[in-house]
């Protein structure tokens, strides 16, 4: 039973490294972009596309899950000093659950577009060349598939507590 928190929990951090990859060969690419530019009067006109639809796309949904199992997500909590610590806590477990059918259906959605990008083979027009970007559409979808089953084992692990000792995260 604890195969799959574990699993997941390695998937999403792997998923958290690809972003910072990404942050990385963003920096690099952009620095040798500029670089090329102001010294040999060359530019490499992908760069703009490239980190909007490669970089900042993969930055931006990787992460997801993995934010989602250490609970380092963004959270408003204005009326909850109010409440009893027993309601906190399935207040956590309710917001995880609807976080993950959220997530689950955004992941639907994106798989969707990403299919069919994929099948019309997507691609931007330069100045030289095309450059394909259907694969950047399945980052999104990727991101959300994850982040939909790290909050379902956040929700879970709010109940469970070997899950939540095999995911090592928060308490829902």
């Amino acid at each position: 039973m604890l195969l799959i928190p574990r699993a997941a929990t390695v998937l999403c951090r792997l998923l958290s490294m690809i972003g910072a990859a990404a942050v990385l060969a963003m920096m690099v690419h952009i620095c040798l972009d500029v670089a090329l530019r102001n010294l040999f009067r060359f530019s490499m006109n992908a760069t703009p596309d490239i980190v909007a639809r490669y970089y900042m796309v993969g930055i931006a949904f990787l992460p997801l899950g993995w934010l989602h199992l250490r609970g380092h997500m963004i959270a408003v909590e204005v009326l909850d000093f109010l409440l009893p610590p027993r309601f906190r806590h399935l207040q956590g477990v309710a917001v995880a659950l609807a976080g993950a059918a959220l997530y689950g259906v955004l992941a639907r959605a994106s798989l969707s577009k990403a299919l069919r990008e994929a099948n019309t083979g997507t691609f931007v027009e330069l100045v030289s060349f095309k450059l394909p970007v259907w694969h950047s559409f399945f980052l999104p979808a990727t991101g959300f598939a994850m982040a939909a089953l790290a909050c379902g084992l956040v929700a879970l692990g709010g109940l469970v507590a070997p899950v939540r000792d095999a995911i090592g995260g928060p308490r829902a």
